[in-house]
């Protein structure tokens, strides 16, 4: 449970209208229990990696606002807790639903942060969150071997 404290205090950290919503509907679901799909398979797993992704977007995108690369990279795959969908529309989705904007940019690299859409939207807090999911997941180690 220390990735669900660290993942609460660092939304917390943020100071956004709103974030005290997300974290009671994070609670009350599955997201700090559920695992991460095809990678990080264990109970967790889905928290470890979003918390895997903050810590490196915050090494590559130092330069971003702290509050961007929080709400990017540990809510970035929050969708998943819905059964069925696409899971970057469900993640701003439901942050929609539960009274949480995000900024344009946001958005945008929430819903695009897969490495196959990299040609659509080319801000920096984009490609830090696609270098960085790619990362958690271990597909750069699946490239590098077919390269």
């Amino acid at each position: 449970m220390a990735n669900k404290e660290r993942i609460i205090e660092i939304l917390r950290s943020t100071g956004r209208p709103g974030i005290d919503t997300v974290i009671s509907h994070l609670e009350a679901s599955d997201f700090f229990t559920r695992p991460g799909g095809g990678h990080h398979t264990e109970p967790g797993g889905l928290a470890q990696h979003s918390l895997e992704v903050y810590r490196i977007m915050r090494l590559i995108a130092w330069f971003q606002p702290s509050d961007r690369i929080a709400v990017t990279a540990l809510l970035h795959d929050m969708g998943k807790i819905e059964n069925g969908g696409w899971h970057p529309w469900l993640s701003v989705k439901l942050l929609g639903e539960w009274g949480f904007e995000l900024s344009e940019e946001e958005y945008i690299v929430i819903l695009r942060h897969h490495r196959n859409q990299l040609h659509y939207f080319r801000s920096p807090l984009r490609r830090a969150l696609s270098a960085a999911d790619a990362i958690s997941t271990g597909w750069w180690k699946l490239w590098h071997r077919a390269s």
